[in-house]
């Protein structure tokens, strides 16, 4: 844990502190590279199954199993992380990942039939290494209590990077070099990545949990973790309709493919986000208040949408529908830190993201019907409902967030 008076207060920023802080710099690169195959797997499996097999619904199938092995396995690596630490767990894991997304590739190329191919994409899924849950959870031995927060947000624009950056790689390298090529290079991305990553001195000398801290129940027998875990659904819910209705938007205005420059502006949204509430976040109040007002500001930042005139306005109008997902995200973490069993870091903290994912999936696929039949703005209708659905529940469970302040905490 770090101490503070490790380093002497020199009057800087918590921004300037974090980013200047020993290690940091060199984790963010490392985890970037290494998470570089989570926002590259499901657009190159979709690109790569549908080239090789011409159904959009056999790409749909292998690319769904993928996800869901992905959410299954993530939490139970996670525990064995903090069971055994991150080396033993993280290597394996991205070497089996790595021979995963090549074997895909024999086998797609090789004609074989959907079975062989979607047993090869829950491999791989299975074992994408849980990089995210590692780095949230090594956070308090690299800056000081009173500046989490903004680590936090620093590892939630690093998480935008990924998503931003992997899709534009995946679609340049499908449409430059072959179809196959996304997947070859998350292959390399993975194992090099993690071993980068495994090599920072923070992750390498990470310990495992002692023993009294193994419970069956993990990070999952904390009612608060339930409840911040609870919280991600809807976030990820906004998302999961806007990535179906986004592109529908485009191909109302021109071209389908302008969903990706939507999408990019989300994420980019997602960033200032994340700056602004690094300067402004404590007028907010405290955790409880901020994470209760964000909620509530989630549905509302997003309902400009449905009055897009044009792709150019819906791009502007995209930045600001972002905003509130990093803060939200970030809040979530410093609950989670503050409230999850000894011992469960890495596992509370890929719950904690999976729950994000969870919910971008199963919106995606209940907003697809939506817009089907009614057009994309069905599709903004449904990603500002659930989070308004959800609210009662938020509110409700509010009692089970910490009501410190976040820049004493």
């Amino acid at each position: 844990m770090y101490s503070e008076s490790t380093t002497p207060d020199s009057g800087r920023g918590p921004w300037a502190r974090v980013l200047t802080a020993p290690q940091v710099r060199t984790l963010a690169a490392a985890s970037v590279v290494g998470r570089m195959p989570f926002g590259m797997g499901g657009v190159a499996l979709v690109i790569f199954v549908h080239v090789q097999t011409g159904s959009f619904g056999v790409a749909g199938v292998v690319t769904g199993f993928y996800a869901l092995a992905f959410a299954l396995a993530g939490p139970l690596l996670g525990r064995q992380v903090d069971r055994r630490g991150p080396i033993p767990v993280l290597a394996p894991a991205a070497a089996v990942c790595a021979v995963a997304f090549c074997a895909i590739v024999a086998i797609g190329n090789g004609g074989a039939p959907t079975v062989p191919l979607t047993l090869a994409a829950v491999v791989a899924g299975a074992t994408v290494p849980p990089i995210s849950g590692v780095v949230r959870g090594i956070w308090p031995a690299l800056v000081p209590r009173r500046d989490l927060t903004h680590a936090y947000l620093l590892d939630s624009i690093l998480i935008e990077l990924v998503f931003v950056v992997g899709p534009l790689l995946t679609g340049l390298l499908s449409a430059t070099v072959s179809p196959a090529a996304p997947l070859f290079v998350a292959a390399v991305f993975v194992v090099l990545g993690t071993a980068w990553f495994l090599l920072v001195p923070a992750v390498h000398a990470e310990e495992p949990a002692h023993p009294e801290h193994h419970t069956r129940a993990g990070a999952l027998a904390s009612p608060a973790i339930r409840f911040v875990i609870f919280l991600g659904l809807p976030i990820g819910a906004s998302f999961g309709a806007l990535d179906v209705a986004l592109p529908a938007f485009g191909a109302a205005h021109g071209s389908t493919s302008l969903g990706g420059l939507f999408a990019a502006a989300i994420s980019l949204g997602s960033m200032l986000g994340a700056l602004i509430y690094g300067v402004v976040g404590a007028r907010l109040g405290n955790l409880r208040q901020a994470s209760l007002r964000l909620a509530a500001l989630q549905p509302l930042v997003i309902a400009p949408l449905l009055l897009a005139p044009s792709s150019l306005a819906l791009v502007f109008l995209a930045l600001p529908a972002g905003s509130f997902a990093a803060p939200l995200i970030t809040l979530r973490s410093r609950a989670a830190e503050l409230t999850m069993p000894p011992g469960t870091g890495t596992e509370t903290f890929t719950w904690a993201l999976l729950a994000v994912m969870v919910g971008v999936s199963a919106s995606a696929a209940l907003a697809g019907p939506l817009v089907e039949a009614g057009g994309w703005r069905l599709g903004v209708v449904f990603a500002i409902a659930v989070p308004v659905a959800a609210f009662p529940a938020i509110y409700a469970g509010r009692r089970l967030l910490p009501t410190a302040h976040l820049q004493h905490m």
